[in-house]
C-alpha cells in the first residue's frame, strides 16, 4: 500500500518502527547537537588570548606591542599635525633600534582617480627594511607589510591604526629574534590613509612595485574581534595556502572576497591592488562605536585583537619569507574557515564540476523518489517556494521592524549609520523573527512526506548553488557543502521511512550552521543593525534546511515571535543616551562673510542639550554641502553666531600668462591660522585643466563626481604653509577662487560661549558627519 497525503502506510510504519525508548530522544538530541554546533561556531569566532611580556622572544606578544601603542596613541595624530611628526619620529627611532634600514619618503601627492573632492597632502612615509638571509630566494623580491600610522583628527587612533603599527614593530622584533627569513621584509608605515590613501599612492608613485612580491595590508574598523582576511588580489590560491599556514586562527572566506571586490570601499591596499600588486587585506571589525572616535583609545582596545594581528602578521611573514615570491601568481581559490581553527581551500575551478556532480545526484534522487511515489513534483515545488518565502518574509519583517524602531527612537539617527549601542538585543531579536517564520512554515508543511520536504529544501539550495557558482564562485561553498550533506537524508527518504530519519536530516543543517553562523555574525558587524535584514535573509537561507526537522512545531512559532518582540522592545527601551552610551554630536563655528556672516552649525537629527545652548530653541535647517561635500550627512541646524574675527585664508597670484586662448594662472593658497585642511572650490567653467602636487588633471578628470560637489573641489590637508595650484582657463576670463579652511575643534572663544559637553554626549566620529571645527571662508577673484 502506498502512503498518500503524507501518511505512511501501516506496513511502512511497522517496518520503520523505532526501539521503544530511542524514538522519543532522537529529535531532542538532534536539536541539541545543532544548537551546540551553533554555539561553538559563535564562540570560536574570536581572537586568541593575548600573550604577556614573558612570551618567548621569537614569538609575538601583545603586551610588548602595547608598549609601542601607548607611545603612538597618546593623542590624535592626523596627517600634517605635530603629533603626526611625533609618531613618525618614534617609528624611525624604534625601527632603527630593531636593526632595520630606515628611510622617510616625503612628497606632495594628489589622487586624481578619487574624483571630487580631490584629496591632496604632503605625506611622509616611513620605510623600514629587514634584509633577508637568502635574498636570491625570490630573485630580489621582498615581502611588503603595510599599515598607516596617521589617525583621524577626532581620536587617538589606538585601534585604527595604532594596533597594526605597533604589531608591525613587534613583528619586526620577533622576526629578527627568530633569525629572520630568506626574503627581504619591508615594513611600510604610510601617512595620509584617512584622507584618501595618499601615503600608499605616494609610495606607488615613487617606487617600483616589481621589487615586492607580495603586499600585506593591516587595518581596523572597531576596537575588538578576530582579525578577518577580507580581501585579496586576483589569483589568490598561493596566498591562501600561506594564510592557512600562519599558525594562528585563520578567519577568512571567499564570500567576503567576492562581496568586497564589488564594493566601493577602499584602503591602502586598494592602491596597491589597482597598481597590479599581489597581496591581501586583513582587519578586525567589531566595536563600531569606537571607530574614528575619541574613544578609540588604548583602554578600549582588545589585547586579544592585537595578538591576533601580530600572530597572523608574523605567521604570514615566516610563510612567505621562505617562498619564491615569483611563484605566487595562480588561480583563484574557494576558501572558508572551520571554527576559526582550520582553513578549507581548493581551486575555484573545482567549484563548477563539484556543483554539477552534486546537482546530478540531487536530480537522480528526486527522479527515483517520484518513480517510487515517495514524492510529488508539485509538492517539491511547494516546499521550495515556501523556503523562498521564508527568506523574503523574514527579511521584510525585520526591515519593517527596524523602520518601526527608528520611528519610535528618532534619536538613533544621531549615531553613526544609526547603529544602536545595544546591537546584541536587536540582532538576537531579528534572528528570532526568522526563526518564528521558519517554524510557522514548518507547521504549514507538516502533512507532507519527509522526502517531499527534504527534496524541496535541497532543490531550492540547488538552484541557488547553480546561480552562485556561475556568478560568484567564491560564495559557492555556502550551498555546495550543505547540499552535498543533505543527499544521504534524501537517499533514505526516497527508499523508506526510518525512525532515525531526523538524524540524517540534520546533516545538511549541521554543515550550514558551521558555515553560516560566522558569516551572519560578520554581516551584522560589517553592515550594521540598520541593514540587519540582509544578515537575516542569509540566516534564513540556512534555516530553510531545518524544515524537515520542524514538521510539528506546536506553539514554538508564537513563542519565538514573542521573544523576538521582547528583545527588540528591550533594545528600544535601552536606546536612550547615557554617560555609558552617549549621544554623538558636533558643533561648528562657521565664519563666512560671503554667505551672510558667522553662524553656528550642527549636523544631525536635531539640537541636543549641549548644542541648544547656542542654537537656541528655534534654529533653522541648513545645508552644509558647500563646506562638506565629502560627507554623506550634510544637512544640519544653524543659528547666528558672534563674529570672532578669525583670520581668513589668503590667496595670491604667483604667475599669470596668456598664450592664445589659454590663460595659465598659478596661485598660492595659505591658511593664516595654520588650519588642518584647506578646501579650494573652483567653477567648472571656465577651467580646462589644473595642476596640483605636480599632477595635471584635465577637464574630464576634474569633472569626476562633480554632480555631487557642483564645483571642482580640492582638499589639501596639513599644508603647514602655502600650496600652489596652476589652472588653465579661457583667456580673458576671471577665476573666482573659493577657499575655506578647517581646524579641528572649536576656537577658545567659541568654547567659552557653549560651555563643556555634558557626559551624556560625545564628539561625533570622523567621516560620518561634520565634526567639531572652526570653518573660515573667503572668495577671491583673480
Amino acid at each position: 500500500m502506498i502512503a498518500t497525503d503524507g501518511e505512511p502506510s501501516t506496513r511502512a510504519a511497522v517496518a520503520a518502527g523505532p526501539p521503544p525508548r530511542a524514538h522519543r530522544f532522537v529529535g531532542p538530541v538532534t536539536a541539541g547537537l545543532l544548537v551546540l554546533l551553533g554555539v561553538l561556531s559563535y564562540l570560536a569566532f574570536a581572537p586568541p588570548s593575548a600573550r604577556d611580556a614573558g612570551a618567548p622572544r621569537e614569538e609575538f606578544s601583545a603586551a610588548r606591542a602595547l608598549v609601542h601603542l601607548r607611545e603612538i596613541a597618546q593623542r590624535p595624530h592626523a596627517t600634517g599635525s605635530a603629533d603626526n611628526a611625533r609618531v613618525r619620529e618614534y617609528l624611525v627611532a624604534t625601527a632603527r633600534e630593531l636593526g632595520a634600514r630606515v628611510r622617510v619618503e616625503s612628497a606632495p601627492v594628489v589622487r586624481p582617480d578619487w574624483g571630487n573632492p580631490f584629496p591632496a597632502a604632503t605625506v611622509h612615509n616611513v620605510v623600514a627594511e629587514i634584509p633577508g638571509t637568502g635574498p636570491g630566494t625570490s630573485g630580489g623580491k621582498a615581502v611588503l607589510l603595510v599599515a598607516h600610522y596617521d589617525s583621524v583628527p577626532t581620536g587617538p587612533g589606538a585601534a585604527d591604526n595604532g594596533a597594526a603599527v605597533a604589531a608591525m614593530l613587534e613583528t619586526m622584533r620577533a622576526l629578527s629574534a627568530g633569525g629572520g627569513v630568506p626574503n627581504d621584509v619591508v615594513f611600510l608605515f604610510t601617512d595620509g590613509e584617512e584622507i584618501g590613501a595618499l601615503g600608499a599612492q605616494s609610495f606607488v608613485n615613487r617606487n617600483d612595485l616589481g621589487e615586492y612580491g607580495v603586499v600585506l595590508n593591516w587595518e581596523a574598523r572597531g576596537s575588538h574581534g578576530p582579525v578577518m582576511m577580507f580581501e585579496t588580489s586576483a589569483g589568490n590560491a598561493a596566498l591562501i595556502d600561506a594564510f592557512a599556514a600562519t599558525g594562528s586562527r585563520p578567519v577568512a572566506n571567499s564570500m567576503a572576497y567576492e562581496v568586497y571586490k564589488r564594493m566601493p570601499n577602499g584602503t591602502d591596499f586598494t592602491v596597491f591592488r589597482d597598481a597590479g600588486a599581489t597581496g591581501l587585506n586583513a582587519a578586525f571589525l567589531e566595536g563600531f562605536h569606537e571607530y574614528h572616535s575619541v574613544r578609540d583609545s588604548v583602554d578600549s582596545l582588545s589585547r586579544d585583537s592585537v595578538q591576533h594581528h601580530g600572530e597572523t602578521m608574523l605567521g604570514m611573514v615566516r610563510a612567505l619569507g621562505v617562498t619564491d615570491l615569483r611563484s605566487l601568481a595562480s588561480a583563484d581559490a574557494v576558501y572558508f574557515d572551520l571554527f576559526a581553527r582550520a582553513l578549507v581551500h581548493y581551486p575555484a575551478g573545482w567549484a563548477l564540476p563539484l556543483a554539477l556532480l552534486t546537482l546530478l545526484g540531487l536530480a537522480a534522487l528526486i527522479a527515483v523518489g517520484a518513480h517510487r511515489s515517495r514524492l510529488r513534483y508539485t509538492r517539491l515545488l511547494a516546499v521550495a517556494g515556501t523556503g523562498l518565502a521564508v527568506v523574503v518574509v523574514s527579511a521584510a519583517l525585520v526591515l519593517g521592524l527596524w523602520l518601526a524602531v527608528v520611528t519610535i527612537r528618532p534619536g538613533l539617527a544621531a549615531l553613526p549609520l544609526s547603529e544602536p549601542y545595544d546591537r546584541g538585543l536587536f540582532g538576537s531579536g531579528f534572528c528570532l523573527v526568522a526563526a518564528a517564520v521558519l517554524l510557522g512554515a514548518g507547521r504549514l508543511l507538516r502533512r507532507l512526506r519527509p522526502a517531499e520536504i527534504i527534496s524541496g529544501t535541497l532543490a531550492l539550495g540547488g538552484v541557488l548553488l547553480l546561480i552562485v557558482v556561475l556568478t560568484v564562485p567564491g560564495a559557492s561553498y555556502l550551498f555546495q557543502w550543505p547540499l552535498l550533506a543533505g543527499l544521504p537524508a534524501l537517499w533514505m527518504a526516497v527508499r523508506r521511512d526510518v525512525w532515525w530519519q531526523p538524524a540524517l536530516s540534520a546533516l545538511a543543517p549541521a554543515v550550514a550552521v558551521v558555515l553560516f553562523v560566522p558569516l551572519v555574525v560578520s554581516l551584522f558587524t560589517a553592515l550594521g543593525i540598520p541593514l540587519g535584514a540582509v544578515a537575516v535573509a542569509v540566516a534564513a537561507l540556512a534555516g530553510v534546511l531545518l524544515l524537515p526537522l520542524v514538521r510539528r512545531p506546536g506553539r514554538s512559532a508564537v513563542t519565538a515571535a514573542v521573544l523576538a518582540l521582547a528583545l527588540v522592545g528591550a533594545g528600544v527601551v535601552a536606546s536612550g543616551f547615557t554617560a555609558g552610551q552617549p549621544r554623538p554630536n558636533a558643533l561648528l563655528y562657521v565664519q563666512d562673510p560671503a554667505s551672510g556672516g558667522s553662524r553656528w552649525f550642527s549636523p544631525g537629527p536635531g539640537p541636543d542639550e549641549w548644542t541648544r545652548r547656542v542654537l537656541g530653541d528655534g534654529p533653522s535647517r541648513a545645508d552644509g554641502a558647500l563646506y562638506f561635500p565629502e560627507q554623506d550627512e550634510q544637512d544640519g541646524w544653524a543659528a547666528p553666531a558672534p563674529d570672532l574675527k578669525l583670520p581668513e585664508p589668503e590667496v595670491r597670484t604667483v604667475a599669470d600668462r596668456t598664450d592664445g586662448d589659454v590663460r595659465t594662472l598659478t596661485f598660492g593658497v595659505r591658511s593664516v591660522r595654520d588650519a588642518w585642511r584647506l578646501q579650494v572650490r573652483l567653477p567648472r567653467e571656465p577651467v580646462r585643466a589644473c595642476t596640483v602636487a605636480g599632477v595635471r588633471m584635465d577637464a574630464a578628470t576634474l569633472a569626476e563626481d562633480i554632480e555631487d560637489t557642483r564645483d571642482i573641489v580640492l582638499h589639501y590637508t596639513g599644508a603647514g604653509g602655502e600650496i600652489e595650484i596652476s589652472c588653465e582657463i579661457r583667456a580673458g576670463t576671471p577665476l573666482p577662487v573659493d577657499v575655506t579652511d578647517f581646524s579641528p575643534g572649536l576656537p577658545g572663544a567659541a568654547e567659552a560661549l557653549v560651555g563643556p559637553r555634558p557626559d551624556t554626549t560625545v564628539p561625533i566620529a570622523f567621516g560620518f558627519a561634520p565634526d567639531d571645527a572652526a570653518v573660515v571662508r573667503r572668495i577671491t577673484t583673480l
